[in-house]
């Protein structure tokens, strides 16, 4: 994964573009899934920038490349748990950045977790 924006500004689009308020519920749903043992997928709603990656900061550097991103949730089996829609700029608090997600009892504990703790 390459940001092109690194580049010419040394900061990701992560860090560039997005409010403090999106970062903060950005890294807690990261963090979230990642201590649940899974892996995380990263589409730009273009093309998979990070396929089922376990570490954090190749996740978020790969995020707000575009105006949203899908997050994909694996678990250690490599079978898909969730799904959570990232869009970005909604609110600067991050209330609104997590667009929709899996209606499942993982997902919900998830977003509850990262919402509740926002």
């Amino acid at each position: 994964m390459t940001d092109i924006q690194r580049q010419f500004t040394g900061q990701s689009s992560f860090m560039r573009y997005t409010s403090q308020g999106e970062r903060h519920i950005a890294r807690n749903l990261v963090a979230a899934i990642l201590e649940r043992g899974g892996a995380i997928s990263v589409n730009d709603g273009g093309e998979w920038t990070v396929r089922r990656s376990t570490k954090s900061r190749t996740v978020l550097e790969a995020l707000a490349t575009t105006g949203e991103d899908t997050i994909q949730w694996y678990d250690a089996d490599g079978k898909r748990v969730a799904s959570f829609l990232l869009v970005w700029g909604n609110d600067d608090d991050g209330s609104e950045l997590i667009a929709d997600h899996t209606a499942n009892d993982a997902a919900e504990g998830v977003y509850n977790e990262v919402v509740t703790d926002a």
